[in-house]
């Protein structure tokens, strides 16, 4: 029989650190047991499980003991299944696990799946815990230091070499005190989780209770939850609301980073839940088929890992195939790491730095490990140096320079503070003075006064977009330039919708391209006019300005009427470059100095006051039909403004 213990008594009202405890080890070696009698909760919860007496799911209980200084620790405790086809659910167990009990059989000894547990808890980054030699009442002392013997070998190379040791017995009690003891002394280790704006929960569990509704369970990664918070499923993108709170069975107010909990869902259907998925706060994760990452392949892997290999992704409660490819190498030998991209079927979501393991494609063996560096990138090259470079420079250990290598890689996207603190691993409070040295120093440029885009990336584009201008004149050297829109529509197509008006006008102010009426040019473009062209311009140019106030449409130009079609074309653009000419409408222009006339009579018609048509008309002694014309082109350039049957003076947009 099982003994059950009770653990010391606490008080309830003592301020309490609550974390995650989880169980590894080979199957049969008294995981669950342990569990039980620790607590005197059964974290074998499925009929199948307690029928074969082997956990195949994760089991949950909780654990609550008395802490120095008057306070209590309360640990969520995740048990795990330690049969080699439950590796898998092991890890996703192991998700953001504060410490952990390594669990060896007295009498087996360290088994094959105790190797393995002990490399995944290395390769997640699980560096606080103990070891418990469970069954001490089934063998001799002599084989108790046996398997401690064995326990040091087996954690030399690990950060488990350190772990203090217990051996206990659940079926008699002995032992346990000294384990409590051992797990208050390594939770007073672990530093207290830092207040951050941003939710995060791994799903290891989902299903629907009547009345109630959704219900998704999980530990808690980062941030706090309560009532009512909107959260995103992620990778499908669904939003939700949390209706109400447990944890370890209890409804509550919030929970935090370090406890178990259980979160009511309302707006989403169980059906579009599944183990593996994430909920966050709306803006933090961005799923993606592409991350890269830095992998340490296991020692004893028998034989290199090869680029463009298969292998399956235990990342979070998840698992996903995909194809792993090295960095600027064809091959990883066991015990070496390097930069890797992971290309997955269907989009993941991770932050930086987060922790995974991979195994074979058949799920046999565990391969390696490592941590996410760019949890949001796109195929690329992965021999190319500058490829190479910017993976390199996605893991420095300086924060600004990762956030400065978020915002280059993020291109034209214009991410938020919350997205940038989950893909550069810097604190969400952080970014936004990050952000500001980097535009101090012109690392970023503020793109149409709404985005900060790299000084790389516009550089880039300039670059296409002078060379797009350059193979126009090349191809149409008799045109004056390329139409402005035109060139605004070739860069929102290649950045964002919005950026090409502001970038054309960040590089006519630079100099690098100049305008010539609606049209713009490469700098060192010379527009090539004929003699012939240039002679027809100047009648043409000076017909319009003799017609004052009322030029005649541009097909009735006498300089004109008698040209071939392709002819008045290429006139009809020259125009628009004239500086003597401005064009009111369609292939209607008039003289620059008449249109300044107008300009001044409205202007001292105006003057702190409406006015008609009808006195711009007498001002002037011209026709009804003349002056609307001029005025509706004042409207249009928003020199002025139509209010009923008046108008007033406005400020000229730029």
């Amino acid at each position: 029989m099982t003994a059950m213990a009770p653990a010391p008594p606490t008080n309830d009202s003592a301020p309490a650190r609550r974390l995650i405890l989880g169980t590894a080890g080979h199957i049969d070696h008294g995981k669950s047991a342990l569990v039980r009698a620790l607590t005197g909760i059964d974290p074998d919860r499925l009929p199948e499980e307690k029928a074969r007496g082997m956990t195949i799911d994760l089991g949950f209980a909780h654990l609550e003991l008395p802490g120095p200084d008057g306070g209590r620790f309360v640990f969520g405790i995740v048990d795990v299944p330690g049969h080699e086809r439950f590796v898998r659910t092991m890890v996703a167990g192991a998700t953001g696990v504060d410490l952990a009990m390594l669990v060896i059989a007295a009498d087996d000894g360290v088994m094959p799946q105790t190797r393995e547990h002990v490399e995944i808890l290395d390769l997640l980054g699980v560096d606080n815990g103990v070891v418990v030699i469970s069954k001490k009442d089934l063998v001799p002392a002599e084989r108790l230091d046996d398997v401690r013997g064995q326990t040091r070998e087996l954690s030399a190379a690990t950060a488990q070499r350190d772990w203090p040791v217990v051996a206990v017995s659940t079926r008699t009690g002995e032992g346990l005190d000294e384990l409590r003891a051992a797990l208050v002394m390594l939770a007073a280790r672990v530093p207290e989780p830092k207040e951050v704006p941003v939710f995060r929960i791994a799903i290891d569990r989902v299903f629907a209770v009547r009345g109630r509704g959704t219900v998704v369970t999980g530990s808690v990664l980062a941030g706090h939850a309560a009532p009512g918070d909107k959260l995103t499923l992620h990778p499908a993108g669904l939003q939700c609301r949390v209706r109400e709170l447990q944890s370890h069975g209890r409804s509550c107010d919030g929970v935090a980073t370090g406890q178990r909990a259980a979160l009511n869902l309302t707006g989403i259907d169980r059906d579009d839940i599944e183990r593996g998925m994430e909920l966050a706060t709306p803006g933090y994760l961005r799923p993606a088929r592409y991350v890269d990452a830095r992998l340490r392949v296991i020692a004893r892997h028998e034989k290199p890992l090869a680029s463009h290999t298969r292998v399956r992704v235990c990342l979070g409660t998840t698992e996903a195939m995909a194809m792993l490819v090295v960095f600027g190498a064809p091959v990883i030998a066991p015990g070496a790491d390097a930069p890797v991209q992971l290309r997955f079927r269907a989009p993941v979501v991770a932050s930086f730095a987060q922790r995974f393991i991979i195994r074979d494609e058949t799920a046999r063996t565990t391969i390696g490990g490592g941590h996410v560096l760019r949890p949001v990138s796109r195929r690329v090259r992965t021999m190319t140096p500058d490829e190479i470079e910017a993976v390199v420079r996605a893991e420095s250990p300086d924060a600004a320079h990762r956030v400065e290598e978020a915002m280059r890689r993020s291109r034209f996207d214009a991410p938020a503070d919350l997205s940038v603190s989950c893909e550069a691993g810097v604190a969400v409070e952080d970014v936004g003075e990050l952000r500001a040295a980097l535009r101090r120093a012109g690392r970023l440029i503020d793109v149409g006064g709404c985005r900060d885009v790299h000084a790389d990336t516009v550089a880039g584009l300039q670059q296409r977009a002078m060379a797009f201008l350059q193979r126009h004149h090349a191809s149409s050297p008799l045109e004056p330039g390329l139409s402005r829109e035109r060139l605004v529509g070739w860069i929102d197509r290649r950045s964002a919708a919005g950026c090409g008006r502001a970038l054309a006008e960040m590089w006519l102010k630079s100099g690098r391209i100049v305008e010539r009426g609606p049209f713009v040019a490469h700098a060192e473009f010379p527009p090539a006019v004929s003699p012939e062209d240039a002679a027809d311009l100047k009648k043409l140019v000076n017909e319009i300005v003799v017609a004052g106030y009322d030029p005649p449409a541009w097909e009735k130009l006498t300089a004109v009427a008698d040209l071939p079609r392709h002819r008045s074309k290429v006139l009809e653009d020259l125009a628009r470059t004239d500086p003597d000419l401005i064009q009111l409408g369609p292939r209607q222009f008039i003289g620059r100095k008449v249109l300044e006339e107008f300009q001044a009579t409205v202007a001292r018609l105006g003057a702190g006051r409406k006015f008609k048509l009808a006195e711009v008309r007498d001002a002037l002694g011209l026709s009804r039909r003349v002056v609307q014309m001029l005025l509706e082109y004042l409207d249009r350039i928003q020199y002025t403004r139509r209010v009923g049957d008046e108008r007033i003076l406005t400020k000229v947009k730029d």
